[in-house]
């Protein structure tokens, strides 16, 4: 039996129960063998690096969250295993999680950078002289939500829904969640340059 206590660079502490976490994290573990308990300290320099696919959506959603000036998010675990969950389940509409979520689905695989560049796209239709919810931006809203820190996301081929249009899925989740009434002006801000 195992456990570890994290803390990452920001200070925040929190348990894991296995070794893929932030790789800017610093972890102490535990284990108890044979009633004895052994500690041991992991520097975040030792942790396993991002995968392909982790890379290529976070490089995906920090292109456009940097066209906005906004910080770049940060890959969890924990929130792509929400992700993961709810793309597994190939859903028709939103998982109602603590999460911020946008979703995608195609008859092929579009792959990563085309389903969040998709998302981005209703970035033509938000005012940013009038900011706020409307119909059709919340996907975009959600990319470059300046509160948001962490993304976790999943793609699913195969899905058997009855609805050949559904095959693939695409799930992201995001923490904090964002589109929030009343904070889109703080929230979501103008690109820095004209496109």
């Amino acid at each position: 039996m195992y456990f570890c206590l994290g803390s990452s660079l920001f200070g925040n502490a929190f348990f894991v129960n296995k070794m893929s976490i932030y790789r800017e994290a610093s972890v102490y573990c535990f284990v108890l063998l044979s009633g004895v308990v052994l500690s041991f300290f992991v520097p975040g320099w030792l942790m396993a690096a991002p995968t392909e696919e982790s890379a290529q959506w976070l490089a995906a959603h920090n292109q456009y969250r940097k066209l906005h000036g906004v910080p770049s998010v940060v890959w969890s675990e924990k929130v792509a295993a929400s992700a993961l969950v709810h793309a597994k389940t190939c859903p028709s509409g939103h998982s109602g999680s603590r999460y911020g979520e946008n979703l995608a689905w195609a008859s092929y695989d579009m792959g990563i950078g085309p389903a969040v560049k998709m998302w981005y796209d209703e970035e033509a239709l938000y005012d940013y002289e009038d900011p706020g919810y409307i119909p059709g931006v919340g996907h975009f809203t959600q990319v470059v939500w300046k509160a948001t820190q962490e993304i976790g996301c999943a793609h699913i081929s195969g899905c058997r829904s009855g609805k050949s249009l559904r095959a693939n899925i695409w799930v992201c989740h995001y923490f904090p969640p964002g589109n929030f009434q009343h904070r889109f002006q703080k929230n979501v801000l103008s690109p820095l340059v004209e496109r």
